[in-house]
């Protein structure tokens, strides 16, 4: 009789690079997850205020996840794609060789606050707002990219900026594609909403030649072809990049007006769908939701620097607590006064201060560690109904 061998399940490997980790899925052909593999990558704060990744530690974290799966899987799966999302602001800057010049500078650092300052004092933020849809605030891009040009030794001449989807692509190629999508590159300050393409006067205020940042394509676009440094058998394509909270809000499918997602993570994004841009109220940006060859959306967006970060901080730094099974209903049957200010990174919607810091209110004489891990909590809690009240004004009316 013959022998017949079981047909291969085709795959996508989706990639989402996040601030504290990078996971690797297998996505079948229905959307169902086959496995999954992660890695945590190390952070540096090495200064009050400054938050930094490793590039490189990154871009062997995706190997080593892929590689993993790859090692479960050969024989069961057929790689068709790759798609990629990625923590958005993010900059990294390279050579032509792939090789960083600096550490990333993770979208919480706030070391270019002064001259973030300097350039509201000037006078050129209504001009920015007008065209970006966003706000002066080291949060965004332009200012840590000038930060690097100003004080790292880099050669221009060959000089790559990018965010951690630019700089993942091009490691996926081995340097053939520096490119990202139009949801991230709207998060630098030097995109214009309304053309959808760099902006030549973005570019001279914040001192960035053209030359140095990537091509801007659709998400759906063929971005290239991978074999992930060797660990695939044949390169395949790289289609679908999109900014993790924008390809949060489209897989929401929130395509209609005032559609409106919440996704929780280091930090907290709330967007909602709007069918033009808006005026900004309350501490809002305006956002590029979606842009595909045929489709495109736009939406306000609330930001908060840091839910889980603040958690990840209560447990691996202030030890109080050792795992999240700990959090249970007798935590929060509890009876303290206890509040944090969740600002260990700054604060964003509605105050963008960067410079804000984290604190305690309702500490007595009987307040003990649970009453701090579970005022972190509650501060976070009261941080997300803050932001989400930012948007009473903007949304629809419930009769």
């Amino acid at each position: 009789m013959p022998c017949w061998s079981k047909p291969m399940k085709r795959v996508t490997i989706a990639v989402d690079q996040s601030t504290t980790t990078t996971k690797v899925y297998l996505i079948d052909e229905t959307g169902g997850l086959v496995d999954e593999s992660s890695k945590a990558h190390r952070k540096y704060y090495p200064q009050p205020g400054w938050v930094e990744h490793d590039p490189v530690e990154i871009w062997d974290n995706v190997k080593t996840c892929v590689r993993d799966l790859m090692d479960r899987h050969r024989n069961e799966v057929a790689v068709d794609s790759i798609c990629l999302t990625n923590q958005r602001e993010t900059v990294v800057a390279w050579d032509r060789e792939g090789m960083p010049f600096y550490r990333a500078i993770v979208w919480q650092c706030a070391r270019s606050n002064a001259l973030c300052k300097a350039m509201i004092r000037q006078g050129h933020e209504p001009m920015v707002v007008a065209k970006t849809g966003l706000k002066i605030d080291p949060y965004f891009s332009a200012t840590k990219m000038k930060w690097i040009v100003d004080h790292v030794d880099c050669d221009t001449d060959c000089l790559h900026f990018g965010t951690m989807d630019s700089w993942l692509l091009y490691k996926l190629t081995k340097g053939a594609i520096h490119a990202t999508d139009h949801t991230n590159a709207s998060r630098t300050l030097l995109y214009n909403v309304s053309t959808n393409a760099w902006d030549d006067e973005l570019c001279a205020l914040f001192g960035i030649d053209r030359q140095w940042l990537p091509e801007i394509r659709c998400s759906d676009e063929v971005f290239g072809m991978s074999d992930v440094d060797g660990i695939l058998a044949d390169p395949v394509p790289i289609r679908g990049v999109m900014g993790d909270s924008q390809a949060a809000f489209f897989a929401q499918r929130c395509t209609n007006e005032y559609d409106m997602k919440m996704t929780l993570g280091t930090g907290s994004s709330i967007m909602m769908n709007v069918s033009t841009l808006q005026p900004q109220i309350n501490g809002l940006v305006n956002v590029l939701a979606y842009c595909l060859k045929d489709e495109r959306a736009y939406g306000v967006e609330g930001i908060v620097n840091c839910n889980g970060e603040s958690l990840n901080w209560a447990c691996e730094d202030m030890d109080w607590f050792e795992s999240y099974g700990e959090l249970d209903d007798a935590l929060f049957e509890r009876k303290t006064e206890v509040l944090f200010v969740p600002a260990l990174t700054g604060l964003s919607i509605p105050y963008w201060n960067p410079m804000a810091k984290g604190m305690f209110v309702g500490v007595d004489r009987q307040s003990e560690p649970r009453d701090f891990l579970l005022g972190v909590i509650r501060g976070v809690v009261c941080q997300l109904c803050d932001a989400l009240a930012c948007f009473e004004p903007t949304s629809k009316p419930i009769h």
